[in-house]
């Protein structure tokens, strides 16, 4: 409430203050519309200041005039169905004066608004959007050090990463809709909220919604992440980009040239190809014509290829790794390896008609263990480095994600003023985690033995010698889990839009349908024999999809979007066969019965639906200056394993299991938007947004006493009983001076609050690594305070080099900086414990014993109430041009993390930031200073993925034609 009245406050003062700047002696807008192939003078076309109120239509000999227009710089759109539509943007008004503006009108064949003709600079961004919606274009890629979508996404105010997961305005990280082209391309079962990768070069634009979408996107209760792929053109064009960080190995030590030798730390042996090429697709542009058959309209193609094969920042590797799904170790030679390919075909049979025919597909190799969120066991949010195997990496598991999808897509003009698209697509994922192609029966349990040089224990108070039970890694042995799933999904899409009037309504309508089939095995210890200590197993086989309808309404200047959604999904015939099934002991009579209230039948299968209204409304209160409002439901259907996990057959021995939920329902968020943008002139744009996000109906784990075969053990189940909290404000700021200088500044302050950071909680309860909580909200895991970016890019064309004290600056260059820095990871915090003399509490051995409970009753005193070491870092991209003989070339170096800050991403407790040797520790971890003793012993905490990756400089050049 506090931050809803300080935006309230802080936005009346702005509307206030820009008012007053407004209040000055008016000017006008005149001119003359005509045709731009008969020089006809045009009746009834609608000419409106984007951002105001001020607008006019022509008259019976084409003129129109706009009187009483504050002075300023104003972008003037004009429209008309059957004509192209314009965009004028830096036209200026003066006080008193009257500008001249004609228009020439381009016909057009397709549906109104689906060309737009931009005069002058390209709008910063839209004054008149009703949601958050940033779009960022393939220039804007190229020019930063990204590599990756996650990357791009991870650099947008409001988003956390976080553990390589993504946070949208505080969700949790399977919350947020991935989508390719506009067809989603997420794997349901791996819990990362991603799925299938493709390179930056692949990329027109990347769209990220993180609040206010419309009623077309679902499936997402945080954010919309849109990537729309590059088409073919009229020529051909090809690129292929190399950049490496290693150079041989000379002295690291070397001045400048050092950080890029092999013996450097700041050299993770990284190498990045890139090849693409585009342009008329040569058999039936050429090859075909030439033997006499001719297909009406042109053909274009694109494709792309990419790899990025590193040994990361952390300074170990696997001797070798293989993949058991994707060609051995042919497509691993490092610790890190990625892969991805598009190949695309686009037919435009005529001006109305266009067919779309594309296939992707990317693999990942690695050992990051969050690559996969497990139903069986807990996965610490913690990064993936697999530790305990530093010195037998070779016996971790590997992670093989495979993902593939092909796709067609129609897009059909029907008149002036209606068109439709049809999108099918079949989308494979598929991830193996195992040890280098074993099967579980191959696995044995790992060992942390005895090694040379033997360390002694002396006990001062006795003459018996120890020795030390070894140091914490594993020196036999595998992990301890083998994992397959796959999901095979089927989707038929369909979208028509129809404009009535002169373009002040536009409605949208639209369905999907999907139907899957998911395969899952997850066995833990499998040195217990047969399915391991831990299993479960299933095949199934769901359908989902959904209805929606919107219209978007423009009337003098104010823009409404409104539109209701109704996602369906039937769960299957696995889960209604288990329903109905008696020797399900972990279904409740209870349960069975509410399953069959809270589902309808169709067709003898069951279903559940959930509707989701929306509206946003965004509206002039001065000029260039808009008001947005936005209100929603936001739904998601819960993870796979939390429905399906054991409802089938069961062999598992382990004592602590959580099953699946066949009733549960939709998690869903109720979301609120408020925000005001302003334009000061043309390069010159100010965003300020408050948001209030209430979600409920999360899923979380409850214990039960179980029946039957479960007599007398407790078992875990998912209800949704969860819920969470969040809340912020957002400022963007954006400014352009000329084609020399952009830039941004962006920050948010937020607040995520919850019962719980994750859905174990019970389960962890249950197994006694957790305590029983409170039901209070806390703050989240995830939760990040403050953040705030700065970009600067310089772009100097060639022959635009000025002079400086006499000296003319080289030109034909780009140079761009990224600045970021943002609030600590939150941790929970152990205090020195102190005895009723207040002095401090040792163990035996005189260790000093630090605890997050220090009145004793059983919960931590303040649960992820403090903020480790703040985060910041500067990455930096510089690119030299070159033209030599007729190709264009690239020098480039990219450089992350410039001043080498140390981000500490694993937290001690006790200090906030990142544990150094001498540092006070919790008795949980193995302090150095008072090491362990006794069997099982855990690693020293020297854990070199408790930092994020230090400096890193990459070197390489571009070929372009």
């Amino acid at each position: 409430m506090k931050i809803g009245l300080q935006l309230g406050l802080l936005l009346c003062l702005v509307v206030t203050f820009f008012n007053m700047l407004s209040a000055q002696e008016k000017g006008h807008i005149q001119g003359r519309i005509i045709d731009a192939e008969n020089s006809e003078a045009l009746v009834g076309v609608n000419v409106f200041i984007k951002g105001t109120y001020y607008g006019a239509a022509t008259d019976l000999e084409g003129n129109y005039r706009i009187a009483n227009v504050n002075p300023g710089v104003y972008t003037i759109e004009v429209s008309m169905l059957g004509y192209k539509k314009v965009q004028n943007t830096g036209v200026m008004v003066n006080t008193g004066e009257t500008s001249n503006l004609d228009f020439k009108l381009e016909p057009t064949v397709l549906a109104f608004g689906q060309e737009v003709v931009v005069i002058g600079e390209k709008p910063l961004f839209n004054i008149d959007e009703t949601a958050s919606r940033r779009s960022i274009s393939s220039s804007e890629i190229a020019a930063e050090v990204v590599e990756s979508v996650r990357d791009i996404v991870a650099n947008q105010v409001g988003v956390v990463k976080s553990n390589d997961e993504i946070h949208i305005r505080g969700g949790r990280s399977y919350e947020n809709a991935f989508l390719i082209d506009g067809i989603s391309v997420q794997d349901p079962l791996s819990g990362t909220g991603f799925g299938l990768e493709l390179s930056t070069d692949a990329i027109e634009e990347v769209e990220v919604i993180t609040g206010g979408f419309n009623a077309e996107y679902g499936q997402a209760m945080s954010g919309i992440i849109n990537v729309k792929t590059k088409e073919g053109g009229d020529q051909y064009h090809g690129s292929v980009t190399y950049k490496r960080d290693h150079f041989g190995g000379f002295d690291s030590g070397t001045p400048v040239i050092g950080t890029l030798s092999d013996k450097s730390r700041h050299s993770f042996r990284a190498d990045i190809l890139e090849v693409s090429l585009s342009g008329p697709e040569p058999v039936f542009e050429t090859i075909l014509p030439a033997i006499g058959l001719n297909l009406p309209g042109k053909f274009t193609f694109f494709g792309t290829l990419y790899m990025f094969i590193s040994d990361t920042y952390l300074g170990h590797s696997a001797g070798n790794l293989v993949s058991s799904t994707f060609h051995g170790s042919q497509f691993a030679p490092r610790q890190d390896n990625n892969w991805s390919g598009l190949a695309k075909l686009t037919w435009k049979m005529s001006p109305t008609t266009k067919l779309i025919v594309s296939g992707k597909q990317s693999v990942s190799i690695d050992q990051n263990a969050q690559a996969l969120q497990t139903n069986l066991e807990f996965v610490e949010p913690n990064p993936g480095y697999p530790f305990s195997f530093q010195n037998l990496l070779d016996n971790a598991n590997t992670f093989t994600h495979l993902n593939k999808q092909l796709s067609l897509s129609w897009t059909h003009t029907l008149n002036a003023q209606s068109f439709y698209e049809l999108k099918l697509s079949r989308f494979f994922t598929n991830l193996r985690s195992d040890v280098n192609g074993k099967l579980w029966p191959e696995y044995e349990e790992p060992q942390d033995i005895v090694t040379q040089p033997i360390q002694y224990i002396f006990n001062e108070d006795s003459s018996i010698v120890s020795v030390f039970p070894g140091d914490g890694f594993w020196d036999f042995g595998n992990d301890e889990t083998w994992h397959d799933h796959y999901v095979e999904e089927y989707t038929l899409k369909f979208d028509i839009t129809r404009y009535v009037g002169n373009g002040e309504h536009e409605f949208k309508a639209g369905f999907e349908t999907s139907f899957a089939e998911m395969q899952v095995i997850d066995i833990s210890k499998p040195w217990f024999g047969g399915l391991g200590l831990n299993n479960d197993t299933y095949l199934v086989n769901p359908a989902y999809g959904d209805f929606y309808i919107q219209d978007q309404l423009h009337f003098k200047g104010l823009i409404a979007n409104v539109g209701l959604r109704l996602d369906y999904w039937f769960p299957g015939k696995f889960v209604e066969d288990a329903v109905d099934n008696p020797q399900i002991v972990t279904i409740s009579d209870q349960t069975r019965q509410e399953f069959k209230e809270d589902t309808s039948n169709f067709f003898g299968r069951r279903y559940r639906a959930r509707l989701s209204p929306r509206i946003g409304i965004s509206h002039p209160i001065s000029d260039n200056q808009m008001l947005f409002f936005s209100y929603g439901h936001f739904s998601k259907r819960p993870k796979p394993q939390f429905v399906y996990a054991k409802l089938g057959e069961n062999s598992a021995k382990s004592s602590f299991q959580k099953f699946g939920n066949p009733n549960l329902n939709f998690e869903t968020t109720v979301a609120y938007e408020f925000g005001l943008r302003h334009k000061f002139t043309e390069n010159d744009v100010l965003t300020l947004t408050g948001y209030y996000r209430d979600i409920f109906d999360y899923v979380t784990t409850v214990n039960f006493r179980g029946t039957g075969r479960l007599t007398g053990r407790p078992f875990t189940t998912y209800l949704n009983l969860d819920y969470a909290r969040s809340r912020g404000i957002e400022f963007e700021y954006r400014k352009r001076a000329g084609s020399f200088l952009t830039g941004s500044i962006s920050g948010s302050y937020a607040i995520a609050t919850g019962k719980s950071s994750s859905p174990d909680d019970a389960f962890l309860v249950a197994q006694g690594t957790l305590n029983e909580k409170p039901i209070t909200e806390d703050f989240l895991i995830w939760d990040r305070p403050w953040q705030v970016s700065a970009v600067t890019n310089f772009h100097l064309e060639k022959g635009r080099g000025p002079r400086f004290l006499g000296v003319k600056i080289p030109d034909n260059w780009n140079l761009n900086i990224r600045f970021f820095a943002q609030a600590g990871k939150r941790f929970t915090p152990y205090s020195l414990l102190l005895d009723s003399q207040g002095n401090p509490i040792t163990e035996q051995n005189g260790r000093p014993v630090y605890d997050d409970d220090l009145d004793l009753n059983g919960e931590p005193d303040d649960p992820f109430g403090k903020i480790g070491t703040t985060w910041s870092w500067v990455n930096l991209n510089f690119e030299k041009y070159f033209r030599i003989l007729g190709l264009n070339y690239t020098f480039l170096v990219e450089v992350s993390n410039l001043f080498d800050r140390k981000n500490p991403q694993i937290i001690n407790p006790v200090t906030g930031r990142a544990y150094e040797f001498g540092d006070p520790t919790p008795t949980f971890l193995n302090d150095p200073l008072f090491p362990e003793t006794q069997a099982p012993v855990t690693p020293f905490p020297f854990n070199p993925a408790r930092y994020l990756t230090q400096r890193n400089v990459r070197m390489g050049f571009s070929v372009r034609f």
